[in-house]
């Protein structure tokens, strides 16, 4: 498929869902779970998935995580949402800010490590440089969702069992939701993480899904996933009313009998009588419009 097939597919009809739905575990560095939670057919209408702590190899000199490439998502976003990746210096932060219709929401996947009190400050200071170089360069109001496995106790979020002894710990936590006044979603004292402990089996509350106050507002459902991918951390499912574009896969073009020179030749013929000054963006919205139209036109539809 040549280029112009691959700017007109990325333009083909769009329907919108309802709800925006995210799916967050930590993998703890296998491959099987990983793929896994990416495969299920539970997932394939999530918006983003948060992974924590993915196993990673060294091929030719690169870090690559596993799977290394996938036909649904790109990073953590599904293909087929409109975002954007952010950098951030850390291996274990990813963030991305998605584009939705009526807002934009910056969105992070955090792994922290346990016992390491500079991780968390490090991760903390991350996460407000990169929030604030986000609000800058959009110049706009920016939704934030943060999530993952921050290895941390508070009796905020773990309930009352929370021993008075691991107070202050995650306090880097609590300033980060003071400052950007986000809130935690999973019901206080929902238990994420199941193991062996000092004293034998245990389970707590180490995996944290915070969320700006608009988004708190929106939200329909911040649970446990009812599917569980060998991973000894609890896959948690956050559902968001907030409507974003999907594509409409009713009619597909066939691309591959696509007619391209009379469409060439469509778009020459659009773009010469069609007035050339303006902005790079004014002229680039007129030759998707071109392309948009002369792909549609001319291009046979499957059965």
């Amino acid at each position: 498929m040549n280029r112009l097939a691959r700017i007109a597919g990325s333009s083909i009809h769009h329907a919108m869902d309802k709800t925006l739905r995210i799916i967050q575990l930590n993998v703890r560095k296998q491959g099987a779970v990983h793929e896994s939670l990416m495969n299920d057919e539970q997932t394939k209408d999530a918006v983003a998935l948060a992974i924590q702590e993915s196993q990673a190899r060294r091929i030719q000199g690169r870090l690559l995580t596993t799977p290394m490439g996938h036909h649904k998502w790109t990073k953590m976003v599904n293909k087929d949402v409109e975002a954007e990746q952010v950098a951030i210096e850390s291996p274990d932060l990813t963030a991305a800010v998605i584009r939705l219709p009526e807002r934009l929401i910056f969105i992070a996947s955090v792994y922290v490590e346990g016992r390491d009190f500079l991780a968390l400050d490090d991760a903390c200071g991350h996460l407000r440089k990169a929030i604030a170089m986000v609000r800058r360069d959009t110049g706009a109001v920016v939704d934030i969702m943060i999530m993952g496995d921050f290895n941390r106790h508070d009796q905020l979020w773990g309930g009352d069992e929370v021993s008075l002894g691991r107070q202050g710990e995650a306090d880097p936590i609590i300033d980060l939701m003071s400052e950007f006044a986000l809130n935690s979603l999973l019901k206080r004292g929902t238990k994420t993480w199941q193991g062996e402990g000092q004293y034998g089996d245990c389970e707590s509350t180490i995996d944290l899904v915070l969320a700006s106050d608009n988004l708190a507002d929106l939200m329909t459902k911040c649970a446990i996933h009812g599917t569980e991918h060998g991973s000894d951390h609890r896959t948690i499912e956050t559902v968001v009313d907030a409507p974003w574009l999907a594509p409409n896969h009713q009619e597909r073009l066939l691309l591959k009998n696509a007619p391209w020179k009379e469409i060439n030749a469509r778009i020459a013929n659009t773009l010469a009588t069609t007035p050339s000054e303006g902005t790079v963006q004014q002229k680039t919205d007129r030759l998707m419009s071109a392309v948009s139209d002369a792909v549609h036109t001319l291009t046979p539809r499957a059965k």
